[in-house]
């Protein structure tokens, strides 16, 4: 896998070449500075996943990522950066990325989400054809055949919001509160409260109450089975 890395804070892009060159699969990692240089390096080489900051000095992440599909550019894009506002989220959603990762995070975190883009990229080029089953699998399903991606929904929840708050609990080993996944995903309160719920009934999470001097008890959520 050849990945190029569009992050202008130096210290944060040699973190980032440094955690992707300590995976097996990953065979060239490269660095651009700015959005300038990535559109240079996206026309004259080939890379299979971007890893994309959202803040520039002369302008944003999702404008690159906008400008790679009008060119209609194969390869997957992770944004790693520290906005986490809805807006932000949203259309990095609608753009087609693989994931979010906000800042900071852990190298378990990142390397499962260069591994979830590197298995849904090798299940598309092993397969020959496609029925309903294997669509799903790349277009719903998660690679983790232990927790699969639930046939329904409750009503005004999106697949698309499900994954990307699923991927960021699987990679949190502590407890933690909405409030805090919220912060984290720049997703309301009141949102994410009901997809945490929700993946308690899945029983992919379990929840524990903990009681303070006042007011009232703090839910906390854990990945089921967490130590």
């Amino acid at each position: 896998m050849n990945i190029l890395i569009v992050e202008d804070d130096p210290m944060v892009g040699d973190i980032n070449s440094r955690f992707a060159s300590r995976l097996p699969f990953v065979e060239k990692v490269s660095l651009a500075d700015s959005l300038e240089k990535a559109r240079e390096m996206l026309d004259t080489e080939s890379f299979d996943l971007m890893l994309l900051d959202v803040y520039f000095p002369t302008g944003r992440g999702p404008d690159l990522l906008q400008w790679v599909r009008s060119r209609k550019i194969g390869i997957d894009v992770i944004f790693i950066t520290a906005d986490k506002s809805p807006a932000t989220v949203e259309r990095a959603l609608h753009l087609g990325a693989a994931d979010y990762l906000v800042k900071p995070f852990t190298f378990a975190r990142f390397k499962k989400a260069v591994e979830d883009v590197r298995e849904r990229m090798g299940g598309v080029d092993r397969q020959q054809d496609f029925d309903q089953e294997s669509l799903d699998q790349v277009f719903r399903k998660s690679s983790n055949t232990e927790n699969p991606l639930p046939e329904e929904l409750d009503k005004g929840m999106s697949y698309k919001t499900y994954e990307l708050v699923r991927k960021e609990v699987l990679g949190v080993s502590e407890a933690f509160t909405a409030e805090q996944m919220g912060e984290r995903l720049g997703i309301a309160r009141v949102t994410i409260r009901r997809y945490l719920d929700f993946m308690e009934k899945q029983e992919l999470l379990e929840v524990e109450l903990r009681y303070g001097k006042i007011g009232r008890p703090q839910h906390y959520y854990r990945v089921k089975g967490a130590e």
